[in-house]
């Protein structure tokens, strides 16, 4: 029987296309990110590999303090 799950891993990892759900799955979950972090390192530099993990590590996320109750 084959395995539903069964993780999907691009053939060109030099490049960070993520032009379906699977990619992006795969992306965000091998560079810890979200979605809209990956989305926009994409379009801020490009698709190579290297220079997204350079945005993504040069542009952390904003966290935003939680107000006291």
């Amino acid at each position: 029987m084959k395995d539903p799950i069964q993780r999907r891993i691009p053939h060109d990892l030099t490049q960070v296309i993520i032009n379906e759900h699977w990619q992006i799955t795969y992306w965000t979950l091998t560079l810890q990110t979200t979605q809209e972090r990956l989305t926009r390192a994409v379009r801020e530099v490009g698709s190579n590999t290297e220079l997204i993990r350079t945005w993504l590590r040069d542009h952390p996320p904003i966290i935003t303090p939680k107000p006291m109750i």
